[in-house]
């Protein structure tokens, strides 16, 4: 007998099923380069190209404001055709009983994510360049790796998952060790824009990071090219859910600026 849990977050209902299986780790060798494609086609998580996808998650110090955009199926890496994701992330803090204001947002992460699809439909992760702001106001490109470069690539999204499987996300010793594993495949997730059912639960965690854990709800609607993913909760001392609020822009200035769109040195891994 399935026993099921609900809980409600500021408006926000998610059900999902007790997980009933013991995790399994998923090992797949990586196809040849002619088996991929830059076509991110997953049900659960599709990428056409030239969509945005718009965030938004309110905190106790403001709005944060995430945007991811399909920029390209052109570029390659270790010879394998991949398709180029931005990841664009900013902050609004308001003075005390204001509100937020994309207008006001200030951009604190600019990142290019690299995906490919298998024939089977599984999609691999082969790196990321980015740059952010850390706590003391510096730029930094800590987190960037690319495949092939002392890194292996990993898996972000199984062509047929099921509870208890768990994967490597990324890999480069020390710097990238995410990890993803399938909490249940028939959560339902009731947010502002709409209600979703059927969706996929992944907990992703990084031994780089003790304590960092996140839920990412993924819900296909067929005939619907996007966004697959529609819920986050971050977990780390507090919970910060992120919530998508649709397609299209946010109006924040400079929101169209060329990447690297941070004032600070490029980084070196493949940009």
């Amino acid at each position: 007998m399935k026993i099921r849990t609900s809980c409600l977050l500021s408006g926000l209902l998610l059900t999902l099923p007790a997980p009933l299986a013991l995790a399994v780790e998923v090992q797949l060798p990586l196809p040849p380069a002619e088996d991929f494609s830059s076509t991110i086609s997953n049900p659960y998580w599709p990428l056409p190209l030239g969509a945005s996808f718009r965030y938004l998650a309110e905190t106790e110090d403001g709005c944060e404001y995430n945007k991811i955009t399909v920029l390209r199926d052109t570029d390659t890496v270790m010879g394998y055709p991949v398709l180029t994701v931005r990841d664009q992330a900013w902050i609004h803090e308001p003075e005390e009983d204001a509100d937020c204001d994309p207008a006001q947002a200030v951009l604190e992460e600019d990142t290019l994510d690299y995906y490919a699809q298998d024939s089977a439909g599984n999609v691999w992760y082969f790196g990321e360049d980015t740059l952010s702001y850390d706590d003391e106001g510096m730029c930094t490109d800590e987190g960037s790796w690319l495949a092939g470069d002392d890194a292996e690539p990993g898996l972000v999204m199984l062509a047929m998952p099921e509870a208890g499987m768990r994967y490597r996300q990324e890999f480069k010793e020390d710097e990238a060790e995410d990890w993803g594993a399938v909490k249940g495949t028939h959560a339902e997730v009731h947010i502002a824009l709409g209600d979703y059912s059927n969706c996929l639960v992944i907990k992703e965690w990084t031994p780089l990071d003790p304590g960092s854990v996140e839920h990412k709800y993924y819900c296909p609607e067929p005939g619907n090219p996007g966004p697959g993913l529609v819920f986050i909760e971050e977990l780390h001392g507090k919970t910060v859910k992120v919530e998508y609020v649709g397609m299209g822009d946010f109006g924040i200035p400079g929101e169209f600026t060329d990447f690297p769109a941070l004032v600070c040195p490029a980084p070196s891994s493949h940009f």
